[in-house]
């Protein structure tokens, strides 16, 4: 008696493994192929319209255009068409001075790069290194800070930036023809200024909007800061004392007689 299939008498074909194989290499080897021809025909189109000029633009008092222009030409990739605008904007953002910048074609082959400089308020530290600060509020660090030298420095936390700029210019605006040279904050929150290089104004920890306007007063009248004064102390509750510079020994002489309030 025959025996009976244990398939069921179905026949199985072989799966053309082999065949799906060679198809795939084929294909790969097909995108490498293109691949390759598109190279060559994107880099066959960047030598017919090269880039042969970079244009800077812009106020610039920090940077040197022609040096830019050569340091961006160095890192030009591609063709006139073809040239990644959007990187070489991002690099050049990051340079120290750039605050802004916009890159256009112009046709048959220039780069015309406008530059925004940062403009420069003042020197910040908070107790490390010092940098720059713009009038947005940006800090930057050039490897050169001898264009910052005759700026206000300031000084305090990062977080009382802002409010160490908002003083500042509170400070700059009524005192006219004095120099704010120095601004500062502690760690406990009271602030300090120095006027011209030699006059201290010690305001305290609360009270800043009365106790200058107190000053702002005295000054109008008496202009302490045209006299020979070293330290003028407004933690006050109802006046201010004054340390004469020529009389560095002697006691401060005081507005009041109530001692000040160390707030």
């Amino acid at each position: 008696m025959p025996r009976r299939r244990r398939d069921g008498g179905r026949r199985r074909l072989p799966v053309p493994r082999l065949r799906y194989g060679f198809l795939g290499a084929g294909a790969l080897g097909g995108a490498v192929w293109l691949a390759g021809m598109l190279d060559d025909t994107r880099d066959w189109f960047d030598r017919q319209t090269p880039v042969r000029k970079v244009a800077v633009g812009g106020d610039l008092r920090h940077t040197d255009p022609e040096a830019l222009a050569r340091w961006l030409g160095d890192r030009l990739r591609g063709g006139f068409f073809t040239v990644d605008l959007s990187r070489m904007k991002e690099e050049l953002e990051a340079r120290p001075w750039v605050r802004s910048a916009r890159i256009g074609r112009q046709w048959p082959d220039t780069l015309r790069v406008r530059v925004a400089e940062h403009r420069p308020q003042a020197l910040w530290s908070d107790g490390g290194p010092w940098f720059l600060v713009s009038r947005e509020g940006t800090v930057f660090k050039p490897r050169d800070l001898a264009d910052g030298s005759n700026l206000p420095r300031l000084s305090g936390p990062r977080d009382r930036l802002g409010a160490l700029l908002d003083r500042l210019d509170t400070l700059r605006d009524p005192l006219e023809s004095h120099r704010v040279s120095r601004l500062q904050v502690d760690a406990r929150g009271a602030w300090s200024a120095e006027v011209d290089g030699r006059i201290l104004l010690r305001f305290g920890r609360r009270n800043w909007e009365r106790r200058l306007d107190r000053f702002l007063r005295v000054e109008r009248e008496w202009s302490l800061l045209d006299r020979p004064v070293r330290r003028i102390d407004l933690r006050y509750p109802d006046g201010l004392a004054v340390a004469p510079d020529a009389e560095a020994g002697q006691k401060d002489r005081s507005a009041t007689e109530h001692p000040p309030n160390q707030g």
